[in-house]
């Protein structure tokens, strides 16, 4: 039993640490660049999937992570880290 709590507590664990960047995409206005192109690849890869196509699914999966709006929201936390010690 004891087994089993440990993968949920790495779930919860990793579920906190995400959580500043999903509510930092959250402040994005809908229609928001970032947040419309990943909704946009969120169905192509869908699509690829259902076709069978899982070279190129991966493909697009890697490409997304790069430019994701969770690779935004790392880029523009950085962005106000650094103008607080500037």
């Amino acid at each position: 039993m004891r087994k089993r709590i440990r993968p949920i507590r790495l779930l919860d664990d990793l579920w906190d640490k995400s959580d500043r960047y999903r509510r930092l995409g959250l402040e994005l206005p809908p229609g928001d660049e970032p947040r419309t192109r990943d909704l946009q690849v969120h169905h192509q890869l869908v699509d690829l999937v259902e076709d069978g196509r899982a070279a190129e699914a991966a493909q697009l999966m890697r490409d997304h992570i790069t430019h994701s709006l969770t690779a935004t929201a790392i880029s523009a936390l950085e962005d106000r880290e650094g103008a607080r010690t500037v």
